[in-house]
């Protein structure tokens, strides 16, 4: 059985073995990757490879091509060129298998909105296929987690709580990867710590964590790897150590001075300060 989120919480949720990873392959691979809408390419190339158990933060400017290769990841659009598998398995060819071993929480979720917590998250643990028992004691696990109302409407959750309602979907299962889209956005500081320690022991369990986010820090903060995206292109991929020497960076800088440093914009930020005159 894939590991559990919390100490002791298998001995309540069942028999039943979701997909079990599958260490003989990559967590991700993604190869030429590149998207075109009409004359527009949002994504001009991308080679990457995380293996299991690793935290990758995924960081770029608005419109550099970050939604558009999470979107392809969890197979809701196809490809233009290249390839991207999930364990072993085609995005574009196996799309079935893919989706049984990824979950997914999008920048903006979108929930039935005439069911209540409750029942959404018991829809989509059915829709796993898990047991019913594990169903009952995983729903009432990430109900509390992320300290939602399941007897209320999802039509009447705040912004925030559908993003927490989105991602304890995207937990139900425990899957080996978990694509996750600004899951800090709008979620409260409590709700948020949480999270974040339910991904970090994920992460320890051997399940890979696919994370991308504007608050830098917080990726900073929770990456083993980190990704840097810029017009479509990754300019960069490794530890935040690698990346600083690959820049040639200050061995202390963080990662918001590496990525503006990337991307162009610390020039423009020291002449800003520059007194004028």
């Amino acid at each position: 059985m894939v590991a559990c989120l919390m100490q002791g919480f298998c001995d309540t949720i069942g028999s039943f073995s979701p997909p079990k990873m599958d260490t003989s392959v990559n967590a991700v691979e993604i190869k030429g990757f590149r998207k075109r809408y009409n004359q527009h390419w949002a994504v001009r190339g991308i080679d990457l490879v995380i293996p299991h158990g690793i935290f990758f933060g995924f960081v770029g400017p608005n419109g550099a091509g970050k939604s558009t290769t999470i979107n392809a990841m969890a197979g809701l659009i196809k490809p233009s060129d290249g390839i991207i598998k999930i364990e072993g398995y085609d995005v574009s060819k196996q799309p079935l298998e893919v989706k049984a071993r990824i979950g997914v929480m999008l920048e903006e979720p979108v929930l039935y909105q005439r069911l209540t917590g409750s029942e959404y998250l018991r829809f989509v643990g059915q829709m796993y296929a898990l047991e019913p028992d594990r169903i009952e004691g995983r729903r009432d696990f990430l109900l509390r987690l992320m300290d939602l109302d399941g007897d209320k409407l999802m039509g009447a959750y705040s912004l925030g709580m559908k993003k927490k309602a989105a991602l304890a979907a995207a937990l139900i299962h425990e899957p080996p990867v978990v694509i996750l889209d600004e899951p800090f956005s709008g979620i409260d500081a409590t709700s948020a710590s949480r999270v974040r320690r339910v991904l970090n022991d994920l992460v320890t369990a051997g399940h890979t964590v696919f994370l991308s986010s504007h608050v830098l820090e917080t990726v900073e903060r929770l990456s083993s790897v980190v990704g840097i995206i810029h017009e479509g292109l990754l300019l960069a991929t490794g530890t935040l150590s690698a990346i600083r020497e690959q820049t040639g960076s200050s061995p202390t800088a963080s990662l918001e001075e590496v990525f503006l440093k990337l991307v162009g914009a610390w020039e423009v930020m020291e002449e800003w300060r520059m007194p004028s005159g």
